[in-house]
Formats: structure tokens, C-alpha cells, sequence
């Protein structure tokens, strides 16, 4: 749908104008979150159907199929992709050939309202010939003959730019150069071309591979490889579905044929599912957790003898590995902390990415708050393709933990737990902490007296516990409180 088309249907629907601007009446249809629900009972029962849930939201898997009720456990290779599709991510889904990624990606863009013929004229194909006029457009050869000068030149851009969904399949088999465009559009919302540029509006991304690395004909470059905010595995083929292959065998059908109607979404719709998830509240616990869970990871103690600078950021900047320096040296426990298993941290998109997630999937279970459950069912997912293990580790080198280095999502789902449990162990230091950062001084009497207080925790701290993620984070913290109220405290 075109911007005119788009504002026409504003007009039959819910918007006006108002004070100059456009204003949305509240949305009177079917709530967007019971279609979503009910087009996730109809792929894991019939189109691609998933005994196996693997996303957890406390207790025990439940053995039913696409119950609702909290407790349960859901197939994340149906769950975040309907998802991504309300949430207006970026999406990579990932397995051999031949297990439906492509047909889970279509059956979505189904799900968003799409029609399968123009779905599948619009899907990338990604190949080592595919070029920028084969991914963006280009201009008519007449037009760029009569052209004078680059300002008459008519870019006949690709449909699929502007569409609601977009799908790329096997990502990696697309050229470096090629890939720098297909970054713009993910990242920035634009395409280029001969100075002319075209928006790619509000989309739900979803890109497919066949493997755990971003391998194949190109190695994917890392900008694009972080733009790309969740990662699934495609479900693994079970025997018990052999009867419904014969059956699709013996009717001549296809799940892209036979998706419900009312497991349909309308652009009003996902539009009114986009706000109510924004809608869904992110505790303080929530953020904290995330927050440990991060200083822990970016943490090296060995990377500068400063403390804002004990990161893995600064060894990356100087070209050197993490492996290269967390050895016999450093005196942290490389088998319990979590900074010894990475080589590297998390961006701030990673964290958006976590957050907007989590919110969604609160939404979809009827939450009205993120909790924890949430964010540590997702994470995984998320740091799918942002994570990397540093195989050098201690950790490793154990049996039990070496067949984590090809389960990536139950790698970190443990590394996650991890840096909880060792932030949990501090739980006392680290409400000495919070709570001089709630006081507020009156007056200069009163912040000299907090700033000694800050002053002598933070020697306290960096002198009885040995100096780790966790303790760096609460030290960093001291330090900015110290900041705050040194003007104060010398009555300036």
C-alpha cells in the first residue's frame, strides 16, 4: 500500500484530522491479540505443526498445543515470528533446507493481509549474482538516455521496498555490496539510488538462512548481522507429521493456501496491536536484570587498568581477542563468571530489541507488565546472532558445558542465569548502593556527610570484593553519585 492509498483508507476508517494532525479513534474490531493467538493454534496444529515447544515461560512444558494460559511453553519458531509481525522487527530465520523457513516467512506476510501471488513476486531471493538494480531498481533506459541532468532521472523502484512485510531468503548469499543497501533499508528506512531516495515505510523483516553461523556464498557483514533482532530455528521435522503430508499429498494443498480468514490481521489492526504493546508496562526488576546481566557480559578485567575502560569495547578497539588476555592472570573463576565465555558485550539495540520483544510477548499471554519469565524465555533468541562464545574458556572445558558451543540458545540461556545468581549472592552490597542513591541532601552539611558515605562505600567495595562485572557496575555507580553532589558538598 502506497502513502496516497494509505491515507485514503485513514479516511474510511479510524483516523481524522484533527488540530492539524491525525488522530486515531480506538479500535473497534476484534482484538488484534486473539487473531494473533488464533493463527498461532492454526500453523502449530495444522500448517507447520510443532509437538516440540521449546519457549518456556515457567513451571513445566505444558504437553497441550497452543494453550494459552500462563505456565505453558510455546514453539518459538511459530511464536516470534507473529511476533516480529506486530512489533515491527527484524527477524532471521535458520535451519537446513527444506524446513519451511520460506513458507513460515509467506504464511506471516498471509497473516499481515498480503496475497500469495504478489508475496511471492516481492520475496528476495538472495544470490552471488544479485545486484543493487536487482534489489532496489533502476531507471529506464530510455529515461536515463533523455535525462540531462541526475535530478530528471526517474528511479523505477522494486515494489517490495514499501510493502508491510518484507522477506529475504538466504540473506548470506547476497553480495558485500549488495548487503550495504539491504543495511540501509533494515537499519535507516531508505533506499538509494543515483542520488534519488524512497522510504521503506513500517515493516515486519524476515530474512532466512540454512545455518547456525550467517555462513554461506558471502560472509555477512556485522553491521547487518546486529540489525537483525531475533533469530529462529526452524522446527525439526517429527514423525508423527507423516500422515499429514500425505494427506496435503492426496488434496494437492499447501499451507500458503490455507490460511483463515480470521487469522487475518488488516493494517488497522497491527497498527492498534503495535500500541497496545508499547502499552505494556517494564518494571525496575526487569530493567535491572537486564542491566547486570549486560555489565557482566561487557566486563574485562584485564583490557586497562581503569575502571571505566575494563571492557571488552576496549579490547576491540586495540584489535586483540578476549582470548588473548582472560588467562591464568586474571584471578576471576572462568568456569563461573559469565565475562569469560564471551568475546564480546551487548549493543544498546540488542537491549531494545530484548525490551520490545518481551513486551510483546507479556501482550500475547494477556500481562499487562514485562516480567522476567519473559525476558529470559526471549534472550536467547535475541543474542542469537550477536553473541559469540569465547571457546577458549574454562568453561568449556568441561564436558557437560562443551555441547553448549553448538546449542547456542542454551548457551546463553545459562549465562543468563548465571549472571543473575552471582548478582543475587551480592543482593546486601548492592542495596547499600540503591539506597544512597535514593537520598537527596538539603543542604551543604548534608551532602558533605553523602559524599563521605559515597567515598567510603566505594574503598569498601573495591577493597573487600574481588573486582568483577558486577562489583565495576556498582563502583561506576559510587562515582557517578560522587560527581553529583561534589559541587553541593563544596558549596558551589
Amino acid at each position: 500500500m502506497n502513502f496516497a492509498e494509505r491515507v485514503q483508507a485513514w479516511k474510511q476508517g479510524r483516523a481524522s484530522a484533527q488540530d492539524g494532525g491525525i488522530v486515531f479513534a480506538p479500535w473497534q474490531g476484534e482484538p488484534p491479540v486473539e487473531i494473533l493467538r488464533r493463527a498461532y493454534r492454526w500453523i502449530v496444529e495444522q500448517a507447520i505443526v510443532c509437538d516440540a515447544p521449546d519457549l518456556i515461560l515457567g513451571g513445566a512444558p505444558s504437553t497441550r498445543k497452543g494453550v494459552m494460559s500462563a505456565g505453558d511453553a510455546y514453539a518459538s519458531y511459530v511464536l516470534l515470528p507473529l511476533l516480529n509481525l506486530v512489533t515491527h522487527q527484524r527477524l532471521l530465520i535458520i535451519g537446513a533446507p527444506g524446513r519451511g523457513k520460506t513458507t513460515l516467512a509467506t504464511l506471516m506476510a498471509l497473516i499481515a493481509g498480503g496475497e500469495l501471488a504478489q508475496i511471492r513476486r516481492d520475496t528476495q531471493h538472495g544470490h552471488p549474482q544479485l545486484t543493487l538494480a536487482d534489489l532496489l531498481g533502476s531507471p529506464l533506459p530510455g529515461n536515463l538516455v533523455e535525462a540531462k541532468t541526475i535530478d530528471e532521472v526517474h528511479v523505477a523502484w522494486r515494489g517490495w521496498i514499501q510493502r508491510r512485510v518484507k522477506i529475504v531468503d538466504e540473506y548470506n548469499r547476497i553480495p558485500t555490496k549488495t548487503q550495504s543497501a539491504l543495511l540501509s533499508l533494515m537499519a535507516e528506512g531508505y533506499a538509494e539510488q543515483l542520488g534519488h531516495t524512497i522510504e521503506s515505510g513500517t515493516s515486519a523483516w524476515y530474512l532466512t538462512a540454512n545455518d547456525d553461523l550467517g555462513g554461506g556464498t558471502f560472509q555477512v557483514i556485522d553491521a547487518l548481522r546486529d540489525r537483525i533482532d531475533a533469530v529462529v530455528r526452524a522446527a525439526p521435522f517429527e514423525g508423527g507429521q507423516m500422515r499429514i503430508l500425505a494427506d496435503r499429498i492426496a488434496e494437492r494443498e499447501r499451507p500458503e493456501d490455507l490460511v483463515p480468514v480470521d487469522c487475518r490481521l488488516t493494517p488497522d489492526a497491527l497498527d492498534a496491536a503495535d500500541l497496545e504493546v508499547r502499552g505494556i508496562a517494564i518494571g525496575d526488576e526487569v530493567l535491572r536484570a537486564l542491566a547486570t546481566f549486560a555489565s557482566q557480559l561487557e566486563f574485562c578485567q584485564r583490557a586497562s587498568d581503569q575502571l571505566p575502560y575494563m571492557t571488552k569495547d576496549t579490547l576491540r578497539v586495540a584489535g586483540r581477542r578476549l582470548a588473548q588476555v582472560c588467562n591464568e592472570d586474571c584471578p576471576l573463576d572462568k568456569r563461573e563468571h559469565a565475562c569469560a565465555q564471551t568475546e564480546g558485550g551487548i549493543s544498546t539495540r540488542a537491549h531494545i530489541s530484548v525490551l520490545r520483544f518481551a513486551q510483546a510477548l507479556a501482550w500475547f499471554r494477556g500481562r499487562t507488565a514485562v516480567t522476567l519469565d519473559d525476558v529470559r524465555a526471549l534472550i536467547p533468541w535475541v543474542l542469537h546472532e550477536r553473541l559469540r562464545p569465547n571457546t577458549h574458556s574454562g568453561f568449556f572445558s568441561e564436558d557437560r558445558h562443551e555441547v553448549l558451543l553448538s546449542d547456542r540458545a542454551g548457551w546463553i540461556t545459562q549465562l543468563f542465569d548465571r549472571a543473575l545468581a552471582l548478582d543475587s549472592a551480592r543482593s546486601e552490597e548492592r542495596e547499600r548502593v540503591e539506597a544512597l542513591e535514593t537520598r537527596m541532601p538539603r543542604d551543604v552539611a548534608e551532602a558533605r556527610a553523602l559524599l563521605d558515605e559515597v567515598d567510603a562505600a566505594r574503598r569498601t567495595l573495591l577493597g573487600s570484593e574481588e573486582l568483577s562485572g558486577a562489583v565495576r557496575e556498582d563502583a561506576l555507580r559510587l562515582e557517578a553519585l560522587h560527581r553529583r553532589w561534589i559541587s553541593l558538598a563544596e558549596g558551589r
